[in-house]
């Protein structure tokens, strides 16, 4: 190996300095430079900086773009099925976000178009189609709505409907009613069946004495009661009984009682409709047989109909032809003088 030292190497006017052949390998050591300035162009060094790797000082130098994290950027892929890219700048595809991409109860309702038209739910419009769908009656199967999907409501009621055809709620009945039909343009209420009891019924009768004048006609006050079902009996005003219910009833009464300090000829017991004599009993006794301070008694018993606002009162009358008082009797053990009713099962 020869070596050769000179201070400067001029080509030839017009010619290419050439310094090696093919294949050669040159080796410059020091720094090339350009009238005593670095080369155009020199690198040192080649450093990795920020999110990046590799470089390096000689040779052929590769840089390596770390992949891309949620503290860093870097390099990141997108899915060719959900994204696309031209130009540098990556879009979402149509129908590019799958259903099983979201989250569930991701999407609020403020992120949800307003339909702008009543009674319009979100759904299929046509086959393969999302939209406006309108809620009709036909939308709910039949048997859809359970009992858990009801309206709490009060224990006993049952839904009917009013003559408008709008849900009414019916009244709790009680122990032994049945359901019973009001007719068109009203809902059923629950009532005692009439198949089941005698019902209004009642047994009054009189407690103490009571004072009438002779061959008078006196409404006899039966004052206490043994029974009153359907309290429609007024033992304190006007001692009369108000059925209250449309029917037939069997009515019976007795009065026991004499004239004070004489004799009479006759008695009669009167059971009185609506303020009219329905009809009587007398008993009649020869030879003033009906002794004074005596207790005689005469009863009479007859079917009435009646509707929801008819009354029946008693009378009674002792006839002495002496103006006497004539007495109603009462026993505190026996009954004297009562009133009774009750309504026959048709």
């Amino acid at each position: 190996m020869s070596e050769v030292k000179v201070n400067k190497v001029t080509p030839r006017s017009g010619t290419t300095l050439t310094i090696g052949d093919s294949g050669d390998t040159t080796n410059v050591v020091g720094t090339l430079q350009n009238n005593g300035a670095a080369l155009v162009g020199d690198i040192s060094s080649v450093v990795a900086g920020t999110n990046l790797s590799g470089g390096g000082t000689s040779g052929d130098v590769t840089i390596n773009l770390a992949d891309a994290s949620t503290s860093a950027k870097g390099a990141a892929s997108f899915s060719s099925d959900n994204f696309a890219a031209s130009s540098g700048a990556v879009t979402i595809k149509d129908l590019g976000i799958a259903t099983a991409e979201l989250q569930d109860d991701s999407v609020t309702y403020a992120k949800m178009q307003d339909t702008g038209t009543a009674n319009r739910v979100l759904g299929a419009a046509s086959a393969g189609t999302i939209g406006e769908v309108q809620v009709v009656a036909d939308m709910v199967a039949d048997n859809a709505i359970t009992l858990a999907k009801m309206a709490s409501g009060t224990d006993g009621n049952i839904i009917s409907y009013d003559a408008s055809g709008n849900p009414v709620a019916v009244a709790t009945g009680s122990s032994g009613q049945v359901l019973t039909s009001a007719g068109a343009g009203a809902p059923p209420t629950f009532a005692t069946p009439a198949s089941a009891v005698n019902t209004p019924a009642f047994l009054a009768y009189r407690s103490s004495v009571q004072d009438c004048n002779d061959n008078t006609y006196t409404k006899i006050q039966f004052n206490s009661e043994k029974f009153d079902i359907t309290n429609t009996y007024d033992s304190t005003v006007y001692y009369r009984f108000t059925p209250g219910v449309s029917g037939k009833y069997f009515l019976y009464a007795q009065v026991g009682g004499y004239p004070v300090n004489d004799v009479g000829k006759d008695i009669t017991i009167r059971i009185y409709k609506n303020g009219s004599s329905t009809g009587e009993h007398r008993r009649g006794y020869q030879n003033y047989e009906l002794q004074n301070n005596g207790t005689n008694a005469v009863s009479m018993s007859a079917v009435y109909d009646s509707d929801t606002n008819d009354y029946f009162e008693v009378y009674w009358r002792i006839n002495t032809d002496n103006g006497v008082t004539a007495r109603v009797d009462y026993n505190s053990s026996l009954l004297y003088s009562y009133f009774g009713g009750y309504k026959i099962l048709t």
